[in-house]
């Protein structure tokens, strides 16, 4: 369950993207290790990242946004809010692989179990966690792998208890081939750290910095979120057409497809895991949240026209801290990165008029 987590973590990420909110450059970062290519992300878009076919004013009627004023409470950033994204920062480098395994460890391993060698039911595992000491496994096998180092395969031997569930190994000698992938331990936090190992790619240097520039991330997060509601709650919109919202659930279907398909997984794995009935169900599923989409599209396309507001290449590279977007562009389409900035650029034009109180 855990690696179906992490795809559809992926997914509700690049959702960001297409709604405009959150952080659409870490979403794309997070979603760049597909290792196959085959969503258009710019299905359903022009080039410039406007909505393809369609004149906005013919379906939204943009609120008031001359003065919006935003409670300070609802984008208020906790001190848990800030630990929570450096959490999820720091795992990312818990994989300890240059010290030998301890009790009190707790290791990432693949195993194979064989009694009278051959392989038995539910005795094969990759990417198991195990707390050594804990007593997860059965006697024998947790201190068989204290003292052996990341990398190493051990021939783990143990015995099954005589009144063992599975009947067909109870009272057996057998091997486990244990290959041990890493340590799991949370580096701490400390300013040598944050340099030699943040810098490159978050641009922090110290612990102070990297704390205030996530709480700020946070605070434009939040505020971004609130101004879309707003804007979606406050204005009039006619009935939107199916293609425009089936558009983008094809984006998300089949971005979470390539996905399952980079873990060896299936959408059928997927939906059985989750104990969703079929494609179909999926789909309606993601409706709603696409719809909202749809709903920021409109909303940011007729304010763009009205105060001709268009995606420069100096837009998509201010936007991208003039980082290359190639790589973004290969994968994502440059109508879906025109989606990106556009949005942003919108944003920037309605905060011109917003106070935080």
């Amino acid at each position: 369950m855990k690696k179906f987590a992490t795809i559809a973590l992926a997914v509700v990420l690049s959702m960001g993207i297409l709604t405009g909110c959150g952080s659409s450059k870490k979403a794309a970062e997070a979603t760049t290790e597909v290792k196959e290519e085959t969503v258009d992300y710019g299905q359903g878009l022009n080039e410039d990242g406007t909505l393809e076919g369609v004149k906005a004013t013919d379906y939204v009627t943009v609120c008031d946004y001359s003065a919006l004023k935003i409670p300070k409470k609802e984008v208020k950033v906790s001190d848990s809010d800030v630990q929570t994204e450096i959490d999820t920062i720091l795992s990312s480098y818990n994989q300890v692989t240059d010290r030998k395994v301890k009790k009190g460890d707790t290791v990432n391993i693949d195993y194979k179990g064989m009694v009278d060698g051959k392989e038995f039911d539910g005795g094969t595992a990759s990417g198991a966690s195990l707390k050594i000491g804990s007593g997860t496994f059965i006697d024998g096998f947790e201190d068989q792998l204290i003292g052996k180092m990341p990398g190493e395969t051990v021939q783990v031997k143990v015995t099954f208890p005589k009144d063992y569930q599975g009947k067909e190994v109870a009272g057996k000698d057998a091997v486990f081939e244990t290959t041990i992938n890493y340590i799991d331990e949370t580096p701490k936090l400390t300013d040598k750290f944050v340099k030699e190992k943040l810098s490159d790619r978050y641009g922090y240097t110290t612990v102070k910095e990297m704390k205030k520039t996530i709480r700020d991330e946070i605070f434009k997060t939040n505020k971004t979120d609130y101004i879309w509601n707003h804007m979606i709650e406050k204005s009039k919109f006619k009935e939107i057409p199916d293609e425009l919202i089936n558009d983008r659930v094809d984006v998300l279907v089949n971005g979470l497809k390539t996905q399952l398909k980079a873990s060896n997984y299936t959408l059928k794995d997927y939906l059985s895991a989750y104990g969703i009935e079929d494609e179909t169900t999926l789909r309606d599923q993601y409706k709603s949240s696409c719809e909202s989409t749809v709903k920021v599209f409109l909303i940011a396309d007729a304010i763009a026209a009205d105060k001709k507001i268009s995606v420069t290449d100096e837009d998509v590279k201010a936007y991208f801290n003039g980082e290359d977007t190639a790589q973004y562009e290969k994968q994502y389409s440059k109508a879906y990165i025109n989606r990106i900035v556009l949005n942003n650029l919108v944003i920037q034009e309605i905060e011109k008029n917003v106070t935080v109180k």
